[in-house]
C-alpha cells in the first residue's frame, strides 16, 4: 500500500514538472522562437552546411537532431511550421528532462518536498535565462547533460558517463566541465586542499579517458568542418560587457536568475553534502570563462550551475541533522 502511494506521489510530481515545463517552453516559443524565425532558420542552415562562425560551427548536436524532425514534419507541413514545431518539441523535452534530472539528483540529499521546492524555484527563474538571444538551443541540452553527468558521477555509472561526455562535447565545448567535476568529486578536492585527499589510479585513469572522450569530438569537428574565426573577439566582448547599459542588465538579470539563493548558496556551503561542496569548486572556473568569453547578462550560460547552486541553497534553507543525511555511494 505504501509503495503504491509513493508511486502515485512520484507520478504527481513528474506531472507537475511537465506542466511547468510546458509553460516555460510556450513562453520561450512566444518570446524567442517565433519572433526570430528568420534568424533561427538561417543559423540552423549555416551550422548544417558548416559555414557559420565559431563557436556556432561546432555546436552541431541539436541542429542535426532537429533537422531529422524538420524533414519528417515537412512531409505534411510547410517548412517554417515544421521548423517551429520541431524546436518547440525539443524545447519542451529538454526543459522537462532538465527539471526531472535535477529532481532525481536533489532527492539523494533532500526530502521529496524540499527537492520539489528547489525544482519549482529553478522553473520560476529559468524564464530570465530563456531570452536575450535568437538561437541558442544547445544551452538547454548543456544544462541537461551536465546535470545528468553529476547524477552519473554520484551513482558511479562510469561507462554511461563516458557516453554523456561524448554527446556533450558534440553539443558545446563546455562539456569539459563534466570530467573536471568528476575529478574534483572523486579525489575529494576539499580534502586535497586540506592536505587529506589522494588520487587513486582508477580515478586518474577514468579522468584521462573522460578528457579524451571530450577532446575527440572537440578536435574532430575542427578537422572535419574546418577552423573558423570566433564571431566576437575577447576584446570586443569586454568592451560590450562594460558598457553602462550592459552592466545594468548584467546586475538585474543575474540578480533575478537566482535571487536570494545566491546568498543561500554561500551560507549553505558549509552545511552541504561533501559531494556538492567538491562539485562547487568548478563554479569559479565556470564564471571565469563566462567573464572572458560570454555576454555577462545572458544568464543562460549559468543554467548548468543550477545543479550545484540549488543544493547549496537548500542546504541552508533546510539544514539536516546527521540522522537525516542519507548514505551516498561514497559516503558524501
Amino acid at each position: 500500500m505504501i509503495k503504491k502511494h509513493n508511486a502515485r506521489r512520484e507520478w504527481v510530481i513528474f506531472a507537475i514538472i511537465l506542466s511547468v515545463s510546458a509553460v516555460l517552453a510556450f513562453g520561450y516559443y512566444v518570446q524567442v522562437g517565433r519572433p526570430n524565425l528568420a534568424k533561427r532558420t538561417q543559423l540552423h542552415s549555416e551550422i548544417l552546411d558548416g559555414t557559420t562562425q565559431s563557436p556556432y560551427r561546432y555546436q552541431v548536436l541539436v541542429p542535426f537532431l532537429a533537422e531529422n524532425f524538420i524533414k519528417a514534419f515537412s512531409l505534411f507541413l510547410p517548412h517554417f511550421k515544421a521548423f517551429l514545431l520541431s524546436y518547440a518539441l525539443y524545447d519542451l523535452a529538454a526543459i522537462f528532462a532538465f527539471l526531472s534530472i535535477l529532481y532525481i539528483f536533489f532527492k539523494h540529499w533532500f526530502a521529496k518536498d524540499h527537492a520539489l521546492i528547489g525544482i519549482l524555484f529553478v522553473a520560476g527563474t529559468m524564464a530570465v535565462a530563456l531570452r536575450n538571444h535568437c538561437f541558442e538551443p544547445w544551452s538547454l541540452l548543456e544544462a541537461v547533460l551536465f546535470s545528468l553527468g553529476l547524477l552519473l558521477i554520484y551513482r558511479k555509472q562510469h561507462w554511461v558517463l563516458g557516453m554523456v561526455i561524448l554527446l556533450a562535447s558534440l553539443n558545446r565545448e563546455t562539456a569539459v566541465f563534466i570530467p573536471l567535476a568528476f575529478l574534483f568529486i572523486r579525489i575529494d578536492m576539499i580534502g586535497v586542499l586540506k592536505g587529506k585527499g589522494q588520487v587513486e589510479k582508477k580515478t586518474a585513469l577514468l579522468f584521462l579517458i573522460y578528457v579524451l572522450l571530450w577532446f575527440i569530438p572537440f578536435a574532430g569537428l575542427r578537422c572535419v568542418i574546418g577552423t573558423a574565426h570566433h564571431i566576437h573577439t575577447v576584446k570586443e566582448l569586454w568592451a560590450y560587457n562594460i558598457e553602462p547599459a550592459s552592466l545594468f542588465r548584467t546586475v538585474v538579470r543575474n540578480g533575478l536568475f537566482l535571487g536570494f539563493f545566491w546568498i543561500f548558496a554561500v551560507l549553505g556551503f558549509r552545511h552541504a553534502p561533501r559531494f556538492i561542496q567538491n562539485a562547487a569548486l568548478i563554479i569559479p572556473i565556470h564564471l571565469l570563462l563566462v567573464i572572458v568569453y560570454g555576454v555577462w547578462y545572458e544568464v543562460r550560460l549559468l543554467m548548468p550551475l543550477y545543479a550545484i547552486l540549488i543544493p547549496l541553497g537548500l542546504s541552508y534553507v533546510f539544514p539536516r541533522t546527521d540522522s537525516e543525511k542519507p548514505i551516498s555511494p561514497e559516503s558524501h
